[in-house]
């Protein structure tokens, strides 16, 4: 019942497997993660994940976290990297820097018609992330929107597109707290929900 749940989930920025029990309601959420995270950090994502994808809130207790140390962890960490990005005043562009393994990429992007600003910014990492990434299939930004509360945060849903089998192949989402930059907090979020998706391709 929540295959889809458990793989959003190992999606996540230092999560490598997760499993979820339970019938028609969750009673544990058990995760293998990488030492390089914060426990808090994880479980606070998990908890944003449940309440996007069940429209539910999850007690912190029911989420286990097992920590250990890849050998390839280091090798993968810090490739992509969001140097800045902004939206102009008057006109509906996004500039942006990024690297990719220590490459400098400038870009600037021009909305499509009908797009708002915060589809424009994630738009504009993932195509740049895509094109000099190679990555094989198509990344669409189906959305960004923010929850509030004690904590704002900034989430980002992306399809990966299979264009043969014409089909959504996977659903991801990335999510952060919001740091009072809007463009910077989308660019983030779009690095979190890509990032188990990059390392064959960096």
């Amino acid at each position: 019942m929540f295959k889809q749940l458990s793989q959003t989930i190992e999606e996540l920025d230092g999560v490598f497997s997760c499993k979820i029990t339970g019938k028609n309601s969750i009673d544990e959420i058990h995760i293998i993660a990488s030492k390089a995270r914060e426990p808090k950090k994880i479980v606070r994502d998990i908890e944003t994940i449940v309440l996007v994808n069940l429209d539910e809130k999850i007690d912190h207790k029911k989420i286990s976290i097992a920590q250990v140390k890849f050998a390839n962890e280091e090798d993968n960490k810090n490739r992509v990297e969001l140097i800045s990005i902004y939206c102009e005043n008057n006109r509906p562009v996004c500039h942006l820097q990024i690297n990719i393994n220590d490459e400098k990429i400038i870009e600037t992007f021009t909305s499509n018609p009908g797009e708002t600003n915060e589809k424009l910014i994630a738009r504009s990492v993932v195509e740049t992330i895509s094109h000099y990434t190679h990555f094989k299939k198509q990344i669409i930004v189906d959305d960004v929107f923010t929850i509030e509360g004690k904590d704002r945060l900034v989430l980002v849903k992306l399809n990966i597109y299979n264009q043969n089998e014409n089909r959504i192949e996977k659903k991801l989402v990335g999510a952060v707290y919001f740091d009072n930059v809007l463009p910077s907090s989308i660019g983030k979020a779009c690095l979190k929900a890509l990032n188990r998706q990059l390392h064959n391709y960096i």
